[in-house]
């Protein structure tokens, strides 16, 4: 029972001066680090990561240091490291990216990321997910578009990378392949607010568009069969206008608002009756 207290003693007197060493280390590695001098960083995060190694502010700094160093071992070392010593990988990432923002330099953000991956396949799965989110973050569709394809490869129904995915094709301009995952993510869930709203103001653009190139091609026929213009039309309404209206219903079903409706509306007040020609000669 002595030797018990006795070495309760000792930590509760040990603790404080613990403690104390490790803020006094952790100040002195942030000025370091404000300072870029990386040599000086990693110096310290070794001492800190023996006082408290579940913590993560060592491991993030270490391995932005490490890759301003161009250090790839070390990167891997503190990364084996924060996850020998149970550290999550989601807050060591997140803690990593806020570092990297406030010296406004998410460029080694990335490049850590993608050293990591490579040289540690087993987590590789969550370094694309967050590579993912940056790519999309940053606009880089082509980049976005590889690692989404690298995730869907392994869970081929996941909504979430198939929307940014599609985001990404329609912003570089594949509007025609972008249109299809839309699609596809419709069939998979069909209550998907953000991609019924985005599918139905596309789809609404291109219908009016459409009729009103018929119309124009009607007006400028100089012996037009109305018929066929006729049958046109109506071949639009009763496809892909009908398609539009039932995707902005499901919306507004949703979330109503006016907007929609007026959308909603538009395409409803459609006709195929042609427009009146000039009989003057001129079109």
């Amino acid at each position: 029972m002595k030797k018990l207290i006795y070495t309760l003693l000792i930590v509760s007197i040990a603790w404080p001066a613990m403690a104390t060493s490790y803020e006094r280390r952790l100040a002195r590695m942030n000025d370091h680090f404000n300072h870029a001098e990386w040599d000086e960083v990693l110096q310290e995060t070794r001492k800190m990561v023996d006082i408290r190694p579940k913590d993560v502010a060592p491991y993030s700094a270490a391995l932005i240091a490490a890759q301003f160093l161009n250090d790839i071992p070390t990167e891997n070392k503190y990364l084996m490291l924060s996850q020998n010593n149970r550290v999550h990988i989601d807050s060591l990432l997140q803690q990593v990216y806020v570092r990297t923002k406030l010296i406004h330099n998410t460029y080694v953000y990335e490049k850590l990321l993608v050293n990591l991956k490579a040289n540690n396949r087993w987590l590789s799965r969550v370094f694309n997910i967050y590579l993912l989110d940056y790519y999309n973050f940053a606009r880089k569709t082509q980049e976005t578009i590889t690692i989404a394809d690298e995730l869907l490869q392994a869970t081929p129904d996941n909504l979430r990378f198939k929307k940014i995915k599609a985001n990404a094709l329609f912003y570089q301009g594949d509007n025609d392949e972008a249109i299809v995952l839309y699609e596809n993510i419709l069939k998979n869930d069909s209550t998907d607010y953000e991609v019924l709203t985005f599918l139905g103001a596309y789809y609404t653009t291109r219908d009016i568009t459409t009729i009103n190139e018929i119309d124009s091609l009607y007006r400028h026929d100089a012996q037009p069969i109305d018929s066929v213009y006729t049958t046109r039309k109506q071949h639009i309404i009763d496809t892909r206008i009908k398609h539009t209206i039932a995707i902005l219903r499901k919306a507004q079903a949703i979330q109503p608002s006016e907007h929609l409706n007026k959308q909603i509306k538009r395409l409803e007040d459609i006709t195929y009756h042609l427009p009146e020609r000039r009989t003057n000669g001129r079109n």
